[in-house]
């Protein structure tokens, strides 16, 4: 019995340094929200891409959010939600009204 539970506690220390080490290597995401379509669309994936594949600590992945008022209300949306991209690229009446805005 004493022979089972070693084994256990040592499978399991095992399998908690494979976790921690694997946490450890995971890639900070970091989302993008735009409005970008057609060709600039295909550039802002390109640019994500090439990023993505400098480095591996960081990974860009871009959102096609729909046109400028549409990305706006949805990052505003997720916002309050508490659960907003990292980053939001929206028109500049877009900015200021996002950078007037108080206890959104």
């Amino acid at each position: 019995m004493m022979h089972r539970m070693k084994r256990f506690v040592r499978i399991a220390a095992a399998l908690a340094l494979v976790c921690a080490a694997t946490a450890a290597q995971a890639a900070t995401e970091i989302v993008w929200w735009h409005s970008m379509t057609g060709k600039l669309n295909d550039i802002v994936n390109e640019i994500a891409d090439n990023f993505n594949k400098t480095q591996s600590d960081y990974k860009i992945t871009p959102v096609y959010k729909g046109q400028y008022d549409e990305s706006m209300t949805a990052a505003i949306a997720a916002y309050r939600s508490g659960n907003p991209p990292q980053i939001v690229q929206v028109f500049e009446v877009g900015t200021a009204t996002m950078m007037a805005a108080r206890g959104t």
